[in-house]
C-alpha cells in the first residue's frame, strides 16, 4: 500500500505514532530555520507555530530551501505554511510575522514542547532563554552558522560545551550577567570551525552546505529526544 511514511514507519517502528503528537515553536525561518518545519512535517509533525519577521529575498535563495523566486516578498510563515500543507492536509500551523522582543507575547509558547531558535539577535535569544528555562520549556539555540565551509564541524552540545564561535561568546558572556542561568541546561547547535577572517565584513557569506545541515541535525535531535532514542 503506497503511504507517505511508511518508510518512517519501519524505522520508528512502535514509537512513529507518537511523533504526532509533538508541537514544536520555530523562530526564525533562514538558512538553518527553513528546513527545520519540512524535516519536522515529514516526520509525522502535526503542530508548528512558525515566527519570522522578515520576508523573502532574492539573496535567500542559494541555501534557504523552503523558498523559490515565486516567493519574492512574501512571509516566509506564509510561504513555508503553504508548502508545507502540500505535504500533508491534517496540519495545525500558526503563523506570526512578528519580532521576538521584550513585547512580545511568550506565553503563545505554553502549549509547545520544543522552543527552536534559529535567529542571530542576542538580546531576543536571551529572552526566548529565560522564558524557557523559567517555564521549564526544551529550547535548543542554533549559534553562527555563516561564514563556515565544512558541515562536519557542526555539533550539537550545551552552551558552556562551545568554543570557535563568536556568538556563542557574546551569549555565554550576557548570560553570565543574569541570575539563576545554567549554561549547561542550554541545548545549542553550533559549529567549531574557525572563521575566515578575509571575508566582507558586510555580508554574512553562507553556502547552502552548513545552514541546512545544521537545520536537519536540530530537526532529527528534536525527535530523538522527543522520543528518547539514544545513540548506542
Amino acid at each position: 500500500m503506497d503511504d507517505i511514511n511508511l518508510r518512517s514507519k519501519a524505522l520508528y517502528k512502535d514509537k512513529f505514532e507518537k511523533i504526532k503528537n509533538l508541537k514544536v515553536a520555530l523562530i526564525g525561518l533562514g538558512g538553518v530555520g527553513s528546513i527545520i518545519p519540512i524535516s519536522l512535517i515529514r516526520s509525522n509533525v502535526k503542530s508548528l507555530l512558525l515566527i519570522d519577521k522578515d520576508k523573502v529575498e532574492l539573496s535567500n535563495l542559494n541555501r534557504q530551501v523552503g523558498y523559490d523566486k515565486n516567493d519574492i516578498n512574501k512571509y516566509k510563515g506564509d510561504v513555508l505554511k503553504n508548502k508545507l500543507s502540500l505535504l500533508n492536509d491534517n496540519l495545525s500551523i500558526d503563523i506570526k510575522n512578528e519580532k521576538i522582543d521584550e513585547y512580545f507575547d511568550f506565553n503563545i509558547f505554553s502549549s509547545y514542547d520544543y522552543i527552536v531558535d534559529c535567529i542571530d539577535d542576542i538580546k531576543a535569544k536571551i529572552l526566548l532563554i529565560k522564558y524557557s528555562l523559567k517555564n521549564n520549556k526544551k529550547i535548543i539555540s542554533s549559534l553562527g552558522m555563516g561564514k563556515k565551509y565544512f558541515p562536519s564541524k557542526i555539533e550539537i552540545t550545551t552552551l558552556n560545551k562551545t568554543y570557535n564561535d563568536k556568538l556563542a561568546k557574546k551569549l555565554r558572556y550576557e548570560l553570565k550577567k543574569e541570575e539563576n542561568i545554567d549554561l549547561k541546561k542550554i541545548v545549542v547547535c553550533f559549529s567549531s570551525e574557525l572563521n575566515d577572517e578575509s571575508f566582507d565584513k558586510n555580508i554574512i557569506a553562507s553556502s547552502f552546505f552548513v545552514p541546512n545541515t545544521a537545520g536537519i541535525m536540530i530537526a532529527s535531535y528534536i525527535i530523538n529526544d522527543y522520543l528518547d532514542i539514544k545513540e548506542k
